[in-house]
């Protein structure tokens, strides 16, 4: 009865692109979604540490969107213009 069920789930579900490639809007969403998790942290780190703003929370600041937020975006580019490329070659041959 149970393998009844379990087809039956598997001829409900609807078809799935799984093609692998994401396009720029995705990579736009995910960074936007990454930046906004960021934003969260630095909020989180700011209050758990009093809330006053100082040079050591602006360094802080600094460290989480320059080098955690631009060094995510940059490999997203880097990836993004790489599938892109690689896709291309794919068609090619």
């Amino acid at each position: 009865m149970s393998k009844n069920r379990n087809k039956d789930t598997k001829q409900n579900q609807p078809a799935q692109d799984d093609s692998g490639v994401y396009t720029f809007r995705d990579y736009f969403y995910i960074n936007l979604i990454f930046w906004g998790f960021l934003t969260v942290v630095a909020v989180a780190v700011f209050f758990s540490t009093g809330a006053k703003m100082d040079p050591v929370i602006e360094n802080v600041f600094t460290f989480i969107y320059m080098v955690f937020g631009l060094g995510f975006t940059a490999v997203s580019i880097f990836d993004a213009l790489y599938e892109k490329v690689a896709g291309q070659n794919k068609n090619e041959k």
